[in-house]
C-alpha cells in the first residue's frame, strides 16, 4: 500500500523558482525516483568566479536535469516488462531528448542531458528492484530493523578515485574528466574493477550499470524508494520512528527541520516513497 510520496526542495533555493531536477510516480505496487544530474550554470567555466546568486541566476532554465527526470518516470509509468527492461526504455527515451538538444556533447554546458534513478515492484510477496548509480532501495520490517538496502555504487566505486583527480570540481577540466572518463565508461578499469558510475544520458554503456533483484516481503515490511539527498536519513532513530508511526505532518516537520540543522547532509532536494505490505 502506498502511504506518501513527496520531494523536499533544495533549502537554499526554496522560493528562487529553481528547476525540480527530482520527479517520482508511484501507485500501491509500483514505484520509481529519478534525480536528475545537475547542469552546470550558462556561461560560467570557474564556478568559483561567480556567487551563489549568480549561479541560480544562470541555471538553465528548462533544466536538462528535470527534463530527464521527467521523461524517466513518464516512461516507466506508461511500459510493461522487467525493471531493467522498463530503465533501459526509460534510457532511450532520454537519449531522443539528447538526440533533439545536444548537437555536440562538450561534458560541460552541453552535457548530455540525465538522471539517476531506483524503482520497485511488488507481485506474489516479491519485491522487485532495480537501480542505478546512489538513487536508492531501503527495506525495515514492523519493528524497524533493516532488513535490505541497495548498495550506493557511486560512493563505494567511484567516488575515492574522483577525489584523486587532483583538480578542483569548480574548474572546467575536473568536471570534464568526471562525466567523461567515470560516468558509464566501461574502459575505467582500476585492478581489474571497472571504477565508473552509471547514469541514465541515454548512452547504451548505462544498461551495464543498472543493478537488479527481488527480495521476499513479509507482512509489515515498509519500503522506501528515495533518491540520495535522503541517504543520510536513512539510520536515523527519529526518521524510522516517524516512518512506523506515520502522520504526514509530522513527518513533514521532521524532514524540514532536520534539513535545516546540516546543509550538506540534509539540506539538498530529496525524494522520497513509502510503501507497506499489507
Amino acid at each position: 500500500m502506498l502511504i506518501y510520496k513527496n520531494t523536499f526542495d533544495n533549502v537554499k533555493t526554496i522560493n528562487c523558482n529553481f528547476p525540480i531536477e527530482d520527479q517520482f510516480y508511484a501507485d500501491d505496487i509500483q514505484a520509481i525516483v529519478a534525480d536528475g544530474i545537475t547542469r552546470d550554470p550558462i556561461g560560467v567555466l570557474d564556478l568559483s568566479s561567480c556567487s551563489f546568486e549568480e549561479m541560480l541566476q544562470k541555471y538553465p532554465r528548462p533544466s536538462g536535469a528535470e527534463l530527464a527526470a521527467k521523461e524517466i518516470v513518464t516512461t516507466f509509468s506508461k511500459s510493461s516488462g522487467s525493471l531493467k527492461e522498463r530503465l533501459i526504455k526509460c534510457n532511450n527515451s532520454v537519449k531522443k531528448l539528447n538526440d533533439k538538444y545536444i548537437k555536440k556533447c562538450d561534458y560541460l554546458q552541453n552535457d548530455y542531458y540525465g538522471a539517476v534513478a531506483s524503482c520497485v515492484s511488488i507481485k506474489n510477496d516479491i519485491l522487485y528492484y532495480a537501480y542505478i548509480c546512489d538513487c536508492g532501495v531501503i527495506v525495515y520490517n514492523e519493528l524497524g530493523k533493516v532488513r535490505f538496502q541497495t548498495r550506493n555504487d557511486k560512493q563505494q566505486d567511484s567516488d575515492k578515485y574522483i577525489k584523486n583527480i587532483g583538480i578542483p570540481w569548480n574548474l572546467p577540466e575536473s568536471r570534464v574528466i568526471i562525466r567523461r572518463d567515470y560516468r558509464n565508461n566501461l574502459d575505467n578499469i582500476v585492478n581489474g574493477k571497472c571504477v565508473s558510475y552509471g547514469a541514465l544520458t541515454g548512452e547504451k554503456q548505462a544498461e551495464e550499470f543498472i543493478r537488479i533483484g527481488s527480495l521476499s516481503l513479509n507482512k509489515g515490511d515498509i519500503i522506501v524508494v528515495y533518491s540520495d539527498g535522503f541517504m543520510n536519513f536513512l539510520h536515523d532513530n527519529s526518521f524510522i520512528n516517524h516512518i512506523l508511526n506515520f502522520n504526514k505532518d509530522e513527518f513533514e516537520q521532521y524532514v524540514e527541520k532536520k534539513s535545516n540543522t546540516d546543509y550538506d547532509k540534509y539540506g539538498k532536494e530529496k525524494t522520497i516513497i513509502l510503501l507497506k505490505y499489507l
